[in-house]
C-alpha cells in the first residue's frame, strides 16, 4: 500500500540495461489510506527487508529508521543520534542498510538487527561536495545495482544525477558515469525516489515534477 501511494505521487520512468529510457503511464489506484501513527516527522524512502519481512522508512525531524509491518503498522522506531535529515533507505542484507542525508550530501551505512534500538555508528560514511548551498536538493533515492555492492543514488536536482556507488571492504567509492550513459531525458525534472527489480533489470525512476 505504501509503496502503491508513491507511485500515486510521482511519475515514472522506466531505464532499462543496456540504458534506454521508457515513459510509463501509471495506472495505480489507491484502494486504502492509512494514517501511519507512533511516529514523529516526515517520513520519507521506503525498503523492504525480505529477511525480516518488514518495511523499513527514515524521518527527517527528529531522524529515525522506523520498522513497520505489510499493513503500515509501526513496529518500532530507531532515533539516531543528531538532527540527520534523512531522506532515503536502502535495504543491503545482512542487517546492513544506506541511508541518505540529503541535507549533508552524506550517504552512511548501518547494521540494524532486530535489537537494535538506538541507530548505531556508520559503518561507512562518504560526503559528495554537490551544490551544498542548496537543503532541498541534494540525495533523493536509494536503489541497489546489479553488482553485489553496487548502490545507485540520485541527486534530485540541480545538478540532476545518477550516482553508483561501490562499498569494497574498507571503503566506498562513487562515479557519476550512469548519469552520462543513462542520457537522462530532457523532460526528466527531477528524481523522488528509485526502485531496481533485479529480476527484469529495470531501474524504475519516481518523479513528482516531470
Amino acid at each position: 500500500m505504501l509503496t502503491a501511494i508513491l507511485l500515486m505521487a510521482a511519475g515514472v520512468l522506466t531505464l532499462c540495461f543496456p540504458e534506454s529510457w521508457y515513459p510509463q503511464e501509471t495506472e495505480w489506484q489507491l484502494t486504502a489510506e492509512k494514517e501511519i501513527t507512533g511516529i514523529h516527522g516526515g517520513l520519507s524512502g521506503l525498503t523492504w527487508n525480505p529477511d525480516s519481512r518488514t518495511l523499513f522508512a527514515v524521518t527527517d525531524h527528529p531522524s529515525s529508521v522506523v520498522e513497520l509491518d505489510t499493513e503500515g503498522n509501526v513496529l518500532r522506531v530507531i532515533p539516531s543520534d543528531g538532527d540527520h535529515d534523512f531522506e532515503a533507505i536502502e535495504y543491503l542484507g545482512g542487517n546492513r542498510y544506506a541511508l541518505s542525508r540529503e541535507r549533508e550530501r552524506t550517504l552512511t551505512t548501518h547494521c540494524i538487527d532486530s535489537s537494535t534500538t538506538v541507530l548505531p555508528p556508520a559503518t561507512y560514511s562518504l560526503t559528495l561536495d554537490v551544490n551544498r548551498h542548496s537543503d532541498n536538493a541534494g540525495f533523493e533515492g536509494l536503489a541497489q545495482g546489479r553488482g553485489e555492492h553496487a548502490l545507485m543514488v540520485a541527486q534530485e536536482k540541480k545538478p540532476l544525477r545518477l550516482y553508483v556507488t561501490d562499498q569494497s571492504p574498507d571503503a566506498l567509492s562513487v562515479s557519476d558515469s550512469l548519469t552520462h550513459r543513462a542520457s537522462l531525458p530532457w523532460f526528466l525534472k527531477d528524481i523522488s525516489g528509485l526502485h531496481y527489480d533485479r529480476n527484469n533489470g529495470l531501474l524504475y525512476v519516481l518523479s513528482h515534477e516531470s
